[in-house]
């Protein structure tokens, strides 16, 4: 590797210094000055063309290098060992829950109303925070401003369709909706049985936006966002008592207005203020034992930026970031259900027997001022920041109602952190710079693990610390390479209590501690000449301990090994593409005998060493073909063909037992896919 890199360095230093093609230029006002020593964008003109995305361009974050395999179906996003509800997803800067419906199937934005879809792993600058993990952007692209444009379009998971307006010379229009179709699609064939082992989303979204120029460099916006998924999976058994089903309904809303006013080279101001519901039940039953969680949570916030020239080598960007979150939580059954990092289990067991209930309402409310200088010396560029986090964390219950005769006691406090960032950039030549970064993170809990029941009323902020160091090549002719080394430290992780009698209010426990590290490659081509793509290779391990342990665990999503390579070329009206993903299996931990329980009438495992063995490694071949013909008048027609697994690799996604536990077998994951698509655009 350091061979490698010491070539990189030479074969950059030896090529002449050259401009950019004409084609690679980019004009945009106001460009904000990097603040990340690491982060990947991808343009919504070369995500769509990516294969085993179906043209849906937020599902390229899922190829992006430090971006680990999730689960099938799950839709997850597990970022540089983080967990996956550490890693926050914003649209022009609002957050939502998640990127993707249901089974990660699609992501829930219109493809045409995406511009960049932007990976920030880590160690990223103080305008964003309250989290442990990475920052998925999204950037919205803007209406057209003159005649009538959309598209009407259907493939085998869905149908969705856009249309935009120009409304007089200075204003627009515009309304794209989706709805899914897949379920029942598979309930009219022979593969209606494929639920049981992947399950089958229903889902559908909708975006409307409403823009305005005010003036000159000045400009409003009025989006309105939406979701919903709801999906079911049921693994069946021979008795009906032992038959286990999961039910999840889950969606989002968001209206935000955004303010925008250019008033120079990386000078402007910009204003966003949103609110918002989620909703999300989670049913799970095996036999007569139904577990449910219901979260019901409005949202509101207020993104503010300034960013102002202070001469020639100075650059100031001062902001305010504020996000509320007051939720109504209900839950029933289980205490061990739904399952936590962590929790020693086997897919297909049944719950414990215990069983209990608790309602609440929580309030999350983080108000961040933040600052950040550019400051420019020569060839080093030095970018200090700051971010001032102050959490309210307030609850209608500190102890659970006993019998309903406990008193109703809440709690309110304050858990306020300095969060500071620092980025240096040394650029030693025209086409190779180096890159360090750091910072320190904080995280409030989620309002579900502040039941006196089920979780603790009294948790604070997790915390971590990010460091990354990297170098960055431009080869020309669009090439370019990086190279980034990671390590992640974090710490009071919200972990489930060790103790068999916990105490009371104390289900949840503050005090798990994980690390992470790595080191991520890409080789990447910009599009140019029809040609795009990437190769990127991860070699990372993620860990966690409790502080009892003198030795950590492997964290239950690591993968030491991730590798990509995507490709696509456009040849007059045809683009074909291939991406081949390479994942170590995320470990497991074994069963090593059992005991029956005379009292269930069932067997028990007995585990071994947690994490001790692996899922078998995953790889995959995809190909995408795509064909436009114009059909007059402006009228493009354009059909695509996406075929998933090429190879009809059986990957295993699961390890499963036989009801005594004396055998062990795998779930295989989907077989070959072919989607076909049609859009007709206007």
């Amino acid at each position: 590797m350091h061979r490698a890199l010491l070539l990189l360095i030479a074969l950059a230093w030896a090529l002449p210094a050259r401009g950019q093609e004409p084609n690679e230029v980019r004009v945009r006002a106001a460009p904000r000055p990097p603040r990340e020593a690491v982060s990947t964008a991808v343009s919504a003109e070369q995500a769509r063309h990516v294969a085993g995305t179906q043209g849906d361009v937020g599902k390229v974050v899922d190829s992006l290098p430090g971006v680990a395999r999730p689960p099938l179906g799950s839709g997850q996003l597990v970022v540089w060992g983080s967990a996956p509800a550490d890693t926050r997803v914003y649209v022009d800067g609002v957050e939502i829950p998640a990127l993707y419906h249901g089974s990660g199937l699609r992501s829930v934005i219109n493809s045409d109303l995406v511009s960049q879809v932007t990976l920030l792993p880590g160690a990223f600058g103080a305008d964003y925070g309250r989290t442990l993990g990475g920052t998925v952007r999204v950037e919205t692209r803007p209406l057209r401003d003159e005649g009538v444009h959309g598209y009407a379009g259907a493939d085998t998971f869905d149908a969705s369709g856009l249309v935009s307006a120009a409304i007089g010379p200075r204003a627009r229009a515009g309304v794209a909706a989706r709805y899914s179709y897949l379920d029942a699609l598979l309930a009219a064939t022979s593969a209606r049985d494929i639920g049981d082992y992947f399950p089958i989303p229903r889902y559908r979204d909708y975006q409307a936006r409403a823009a305005f120029d005010i003036g000159e460099n000045e400009s409003l916006d009025v989006t309105l966002l939406g979701a919903h998924d709801a999906l079911d999976r049921t693994v069946a058994s021979a008795d009906p008592a032992k038959t286990r089903r999961e039910s999840t309904e889950s969606g989002f809303h968001r209206v935000y207005a955004r303010y925008k006013r250019t008033t120079g080279e990386a000078e402007g101001i910009e204003v966003t203020p949103f609110v918002g519901y989620d909703q999300s039940a989670l049913t799970t039953s095996f036999g007569a034992q139904p577990t449910r969680l219901d979260v019901g949570s409005y949202r509101y916030g207020l993104r503010a930026s300034y960013r102002a020239r202070l001469g020639r080598s100075l650059v100031v960007s001062a902001g305010f970031d504020a996000s509320g979150t007051a939720s109504r939580i209900t839950r029933r059954g289980s205490l061990t259900l739904p399952p936590r990092e962590g929790d020693v289990s086997v897919f297909g067991a049944p719950p414990s027997d215990d069983t209990t209930a608790d309602e609440f309402t929580a309030h999350l409310l983080d108000a961040a001022p933040h600052l950040s200088l550019d400051v420019r010396l020569g060839d080093v560029t030095i970018t200090p920041g700051v971010r001032l986090e102050t959490f309210l964390l307030e609850g209608s219950r500190l102890t659970p109602n006993v019998s309903g005769q406990t008193p109703t006691v809440g709690f309110s406090r304050l858990e306020p952190s300095i969060d500071p960032r620092l980025l240096v950039r040394y650029q030693l030549t025209p086409r190779v710079a180096f890159l360090a970064a750091g910072g320190v993170y904080h995280q409030a809990p989620e309002p579900a693990d502040l039941s006196a029941v089920f979780g603790t009323p009294t948790l604070g902020l997790s915390r971590a610390l990010h460091a990354s160091l990297g170098e960055r090549i431009t080869l020309g002719s669009g090439l370019s390479a990086e190279v980034t080394g990671f390590y992640k430290s974090m710490h009071d992780l919200v972990v489930r209590s060790r103790e068999v009698n916990p105490q009371l209010a104390h289900a949840l426990v503050q005090d798990g501690e994980g690390r992470s590290y790595g080191l991520q490659f890409m080789v990447r081509r910009e599009l140019g000449h029809g040609l795009s793509g990437w190769f990127s290779y991860t070699v990372s391990r993620s860990e966690r301990r409790y502080p009892e342990q003198v030795r950590y665990r492997l964290f239950d999503f690591d993968q030491p090994h991730v590798l990509v390579l995507a490709l696509s070329q456009e040849i007059g009206r045809w683009v074909f593409g291939a991406r081949f993903r390479y994942a170590s299996g995320m470990p497991r931990t074994p069963v090593v005998g059992s005991y029956y329980d005379v009292a269930n009438d069932r067997s028990e495992p007995i585990f071994g060493a947690q994490n001790a063995v692996r899922l078998p490694a995953f790889y995959q071949l995809d190909a995408r073909v795509e064909r436009s013909f114009p059909l007059g008048r402006g009228v493009t027609l354009a059909l695509s063909l996406d075929v998933q697994n090429v190879t009809y690799h059986e990957n295993a996604e699961e390890l499963v037992y036989t009801p005594d536990f004396r055998a062990r077998g795998t779930l295989r994951g989907l077989p070959t896919l072919a989607v076909v698509g049609a859009k007709v655009e206007f």
